[in-house]
């Protein structure tokens, strides 16, 4: 009995591997779009980043090669008309440029700025304004360990109150001095560094709505994005994004859940503020920074 196991065993597994096939899958043709973002922030300079999407399976991942320098960018305050130069700033992190789209002029508070792109003889614009309440952090602490849709992770717990009688939108800032030691979520470290210490900003991807919360005493717990040891000192900000920002990334957001989770109906980038074009050009407002040190 023992051996005619063996041989039915053998006889399933050599089953198993003739009935495999490869499959060539004919790539489609694919109509590459612009990709836009333009958050701009009262007393910083704009920082407009344009790039092309290219297939999944592209071979392009050089942020170089996906970067648009060519276009004509301008932005427009309600009174002025001032145009933006390419521009770049050294990621110490990653080893590379990021490029943008930048003018020395300051934002101001209170106004409404269009912007306007200009690309391969089509236009694209979008406006923002920028009236959005600072909301100061009211508290900080640390779990080890919290759930969430992608799992368990440790986490840094914010806490803030609504402003009431707006429509508001809040997510985290943190910034830090960090070093080639420290590992990002993506188990990057610095190769250029050498142990040279460099800041670093990192915000949160989740944007939180004061629907059916207005007013009141908030928290959120967001996942740090990257490592630490007991003592480090970060400086925590409160950001309050306009809609075009939290639509657009509560989106972004949607579509990543879709990815991990088979029983999440798929959800597909919206065009939202521009026609022809994927991205945001959207205001925010940054709270005065409050200390936070990691406790292990």
């Amino acid at each position: 009995m023992k051996n005619i196991s063996i041989i039915a065993f053998t006889v399933c597994i050599v089953a198993f591997i003739s009935c495999e096939k490869t499959i060539t899958i004919k790539q489609q043709s694919y109509q590459s779009k612009l990709s836009i973002q333009g958050l701009i922030t009262p007393n910083q300079k704009p920082q407009i980043y344009l790039n092309r999407t290219v297939p999944y399976f592209d071979p392009k991942v050089n942020t170089r090669e996906l970067t648009i320098d060519n276009a004509a960018v301008t932005l427009n305050d309600g009174a002025t008309t001032y145009p933006l130069g390419f521009d770049s700033t050294y990621n110490y992190h990653y080893c590379r440029y990021d490029y943008f789209y930048s003018n020395p002029q300051t934002i101001q508070a209170n106004k409404t700025y269009t912007l306007n792109i200009v690309f391969n003889g089509v236009t694209y614009t979008a406006q923002a304004t920028t009236n959005q309440s600072k909301v100061p952090v009211t508290s900080t602490s640390y779990v080890p360990v919290f759930k969430d849709l992608y799992g368990e992770h440790e986490g840094v717990i914010v806490g803030y109150t609504d402003k009431a009688g707006e429509e508001n939108y809040y997510r985290y800032e943190m910034s830090r001095m960090i070093d080639s030691s420290v590992k990002s979520v993506d188990a990057v470290k610095s190769s250029c560094t050498f142990g040279q210490k460099y800041y670093v900003k990192e915000i949160g991807r989740t944007i939180y709505p004061d629907k059916n919360v207005e007013g009141l005493a908030l928290t959120f717990t967001f996942e740090p994005n990257f490592s630490h040891k007991r003592n480090d000192t970060g400086y925590i900000r409160l950001q309050t994004v306009d809609k075009n920002i939290f639509t657009f990334y509560d989106n972004l957001d949607r579509q990543k859940l879709a990815q991990y989770n088979p029983f999440v109906e798929p959800v597909f980038i919206i065009p939202g503020q521009f026609k022809d074009a994927i991205g945001v050009f959207g205001a925010y407002a940054v709270s005065d920074s409050v200390v936070f040190v990691y406790p292990e």
